[in-house]
């Protein structure tokens, strides 16, 4: 259990470095919504020991499993976003109009959107996962 534990911990944090990394490099964030809905598992791994949380021997797996689900799929798509933005930013530059442009827009918006939710779906699980008094640690 421990072994596994351990392995599913630097799964996680090889992610976390990663989706870091992207965000460090001014990668824009691929989510619709920023700064207002908290990301829980960044949270819970800042406080992943803290006495006051008191996570669960229970808790931890599944907390780590929501995280690495989640970070792999948003991975996923954020480099089709990014190299998306990319032609936005380049073609408006180069001659292209703002109609010329739109289908790719639309489509960023339509992943902006899908990453969202995954993101929604993460903290909806993690609740799941923490009791109330927990959540309100996380979040104080």
């Amino acid at each position: 259990m421990r072994k596994k534990l351990f392995v599913l911990m630097a799964s996680v944090t090889i992610f976390t470095l990663t989706a870091t990394s992207l965000m460090a490099q001014g990668k824009s964030s691929p989510f619709l919504i920023t700064g207002k809905i908290p990301h829980l598992t960044k949270l819970l791994m800042q406080q992943w020991d803290d006495p006051g949380l008191n996570l669960s021997d229970l808790q931890k797996p599944k907390l780590l499993e929501i995280r690495k689900e989640t970070l792999t799929r948003v991975r996923d798509l954020a480099p089709e976003i990014g190299s998306l933005e990319k032609q936005v930013a380049d073609g408006i530059f180069s001659g292209q109009t703002a109609e010329d442009l739109s289908s790719i827009v639309t489509t960023i918006a339509k992943l902006k959107a899908e990453e969202t939710m995954i993101q929604l779906r993460c903290i909806d699980a993690t609740q799941k996962v923490l009791d109330q008094r927990q959540l309100d640690v996380l979040l104080d």
